[in-house]
């Protein structure tokens, strides 16, 4: 019998790692829309990341989690190895018809004393490819000459004799060499700058995870968290949200109602919203109220008010509240 060892091994690629850790995902009743994941095998080791949509309204915090555990624990029972879901990314949510948001505190997982980041690192894969390609082909065309003339006896490249014969005879002081050597300090920064920044702004961290395993929701996510929950305000008839790194910007339509009330209600829905998500980094909220040119100060149903002074101006703004979330 042939022993264990002489047998050889069995070596499952990033790609179908990634692959099972899809369909495993799907397996879940949280996960909803398309999912996709990559992963990075190292040994018997694998790090895997996840992006899916999940179901609104719900504890996304207890609902990723469920995912993360399944996916984990799935795929390394299909391959065999160590698997681990470092980055959860929430790129959509799926809201049904009548819809209640169940949010429990008990469940809300706890970060345990470990380091929350505040925003995913990005890998930054486009400049590493570009430099990479622009620094292999450079050393690929002079390794390729160098060879030609000193095991096959061929001339010397034209083009690098040219560049030898011009640099021998550019003085430091010629402007074609300040102006490649600001293009080489300028290239030089920005790679300094993309060292040094995390980058992909667009993913706001969700707190309660450690560093290792963490969950992140798209801007476009938080603001359909934030319009859903402000179209539920009584007389508002439309809302557009954007999300920002620190700001969210909140423009609504008051189609009948009292207007301060109106502007308190949007602004509270809005806090609960945003405190629903549970992001690590507390953003405010800026809203602005505007009446419709059919706006009615008089709720459906209601007897009419007595007659008064009309308003200044039917579609006018109502005013802008700067709201802060408290740390």
């Amino acid at each position: 019998m042939i022993p264990a060892a002489a047998r050889g091994t069995t070596t499952v690629s990033a790609r179908a790692v990634a692959r099972i850790a899809q369909q495993a995902a799907t397996e879940t009743p949280n996960a909803v829309g398309t999912v996709r994941g990559t992963a990075t095998v190292r040994g018997q080791r694998a790090q895997v990341s996840v992006r899916l949509g999940l179901p609104w309204p719900a504890d996304l915090g207890r609902r990723a989690g469920e995912v993360q555990r399944h996916v984990a624990s799935r795929t390394g029972e299909l391959t065999g190895l160590s698997v681990r879901v470092s980055r959860l990314r929430v790129a959509r949510l799926h809201r049904p018809a009548g819809g209640t948001v169940v949010f429990d505190k008990a469940t809300a997982p706890a970060a345990q004393g470990r380091r929350v980041p505040r925003r995913w690192w990005s890998a930054r894969p486009t400049p590493v490819v570009v430099t990479a390609l622009l620094g292999a082909s450079a050393a690929g065309l002079l390794t390729a000459d160098m060879v030609s003339v000193h095991l096959f006896d061929n001339a010397p490249a034209a083009w690098r004799t040219g560049l030898v014969d011009r640099l021998a005879t550019t003085s430091p002081a010629d402007g074609s060499v300040t102006v490649a050597a600001a293009a080489m300090a300028v290239a030089g920064l920005w790679l300094l700058l993309l060292a040094c920044t995390p980058g992909l702004r667009k993913r706001h961290v969700v707190a309660g995870f450690g560093a290792g395993r963490s969950i992140a929701l798209d801007r476009a996510a938080v603001a359909s968290v934030v319009r859903d929950r402000v179209l539920d305000t009584d007389g508002v008839d439309s809302v557009r949200v954007r999300v920002g790194r620190r700001r969210v910007r909140v423009r609504a339509e008051l189609a009948f109602g009292d207007r301060a009330a109106a502007r308190e209600q949007a602004g509270a829905a809005a806090r609960e919203a945003l405190a629903d998500c549970r992001l690590n980094r507390p953003l405010r909220v800026g809203l602005r109220l505007r009446t419709t040119s059919t706006w009615d100060p008089a709720p459906p149903g209601s007897e009419p008010a007595p007659p008064g002074p009309e308003p200044a101006s039917a579609g006018g703004t109502v005013g802008e509240a700067e709201l802060k979330e408290s740390p």
